[in-house]
């Protein structure tokens, strides 16, 4: 068997086009795969029929010792465990000298291992998913592309979103979870929109960032709208930025989404809080009307949609009180994942989009726009899926070749990582069309 071993944690919806690419470029890489998952049935339905890979049972929290020792056989580390693990993680490579790879946010606290990351000369490389990462990636080659022809980037706005597929789309807030629920039922709670415009800081206080939603006008799905992420100014350093006139980073859903989601956070029913049992109680129809009408100022049309949205689950049902925990973000969560989880046969899809408005060198005022639509197959073999684990594989597969050089704590920004990520996904289905 080669003699490289790949250590993956977390055999869970992320992982199977990760799995397989990297086990079918197994041999050429010179790797062999462990999948390590606390459910070591699921992490063996992963590998199933795969070569050079094996599964494993692990609960990293519990078992931290065996962690330890699967995390020392390896040469590389990829992690697929929610973001909260991921620390744990990154000491024990830090400890046993493994370089490490995930597809999460770079957080504060990995930051503060940078040092000791360089001085091992390891590489940590993070971001390198759907978004993050396929985001960050596509947005540089244009701009990267446009500075070398003599452009300078006046301003820049990138858009991501997991959906429903149309072919699926069959309730009325046409979504359907293609990830982490409670990632969706908490979104933005952590603090106001603030972003790059005009030269200056613009904050939209939460919830009224779901109101304040930005019409895109994309091809062949003209009800997307973006509402912003909470906060976009990192960017302007990261993507080399800091003289564009506007920075803004955001997130995509249906109008229709939105439209019924402000309200339900203006009242606070999706924060995260223990009350006591019982004690949640849902506004009746009338009072949501009397808000919506009085103090939100909504539209006949609008109130009516809401009001439809929120009947959808199943708020105002009789046989559904007391059914439901009164924690109210759990309470929402359970009644969307009952509601709006992709079945075996649903198709998820996933849109990302940039505007971007450059100086040419002639001094003409220049708009550019990429979009990329990904429908995914059904089930697991998600477009989410796709997005995420195709890239981090590729990125450990150029890691593996010796094609970068690269050590330290990495977001895959440069050309050396996203020309032959992009070159590769290209490859597999997966490019953006330009205008």
């Amino acid at each position: 068997m080669p003699h490289r071993q790949i250590l993956v944690l977390g055999a869970g919806r992320s992982s199977g086009y990760l799995i397989r690419y990297l086990a079918h470029h197994s041999t050429s890489l010179e790797c062999s795969l462990t999948v390590a998952d606390q459910d070591p049935n699921h992490a063996q339905a992963k590998i199933e029929g795969l070569p050079n890979c094996r599964a494993v049972a692990l609960d990293p929290v519990s078992q931290p010792e065996i962690l330890d020792t699967l995390v020392k056989e390896s040469r590389v580390v990829i992690s697929l465990l929610p973001v909260s693990l991921h620390m744990q993680v990154a000491m024990s490579c830090l400890k046993n000298n493994v370089s490490l790879f995930t597809a999460s946010y770079q957080s504060a606290e990995m930051e503060d291992l940078a040092p000791e990351i360089k001085a091992k000369n390891l590489l940590f490389l993070n971001e390198c998913g759907c978004d993050p990462g396929l985001d960050h990636m596509t947005a540089l080659q244009i701009m990267d592309r446009l500075r070398l022809e003599g452009h300078r980037v006046l301003g820049y706005e990138g858009y991501t979103g997991g959906l429903v597929a149309p072919v699926s789309d069959d309730n009325p807030w046409h979504y359907k979870f293609s990830w982490n629920p409670r990632n969706v039922v908490l979104a933005g709670q952590s603090g106001p929109a603030v972003y790059w415009q005009n030269n200056q800081i613009e904050v939209i206080p939460y919830p009224r960032l779901f109101r304040a939603v930005r019409p895109l006008g994309l091809t062949g799905h003209k009800d997307l709208v973006g509402y912003f992420n909470r906060n976009s100014l990192p960017y302007r350093a990261l993507y080399g930025l800091d003289h564009a006139e506007t920075v803004i980073r955001g997130t995509l859903r249906h109008r229709d989404f939105c439209l019924a989601w402000f309200p339900l956070a203006y009242l606070g029913l999706n924060v995260d809080t223990n009350l006591p049992k019982n004690s949640l109680k849902w506004p009746t129809p009338t009072d949501v009307t009397e808000i919506l009408t009085k103090e939100l100022h909504y539209s006949a049309q609008e109130t009516q949609k809401v009001l439809d949205l929120w009947t959808f689950l199943g708020v105002w049902d009789p046989q559904g009180i007391g059914a439901y925990p009164s924690n109210p973000a759990v309470n929402l969560e359970q009644r969307m994942v009952e509601r709006m989880s992709l079945g075996a046969q649903d198709r998820d899809m996933v849109v990302m989009c940039h505007r971007i408005r450059s100086k040419g060198p002639d001094g003409r005022i220049v708009e550019h726009r990429s979009e990329l639509v990904l429908e995914g197959e059904g089930g697991e073999n998600s477009a989410m899926a796709q997005t995420v684990g195709w890239p981090l594989a590729l990125a450990v597969e150029c890691y593996l070749k010796g094609q970068v050089q690269e050590s330290g704590l990495q977001r895959p920004l440069k050309a050396h990582w996203y020309q032959p990520i992009l070159k590769g996904l290209e490859a597999l289905g997966i490019e953006c069309r330009e205008t």
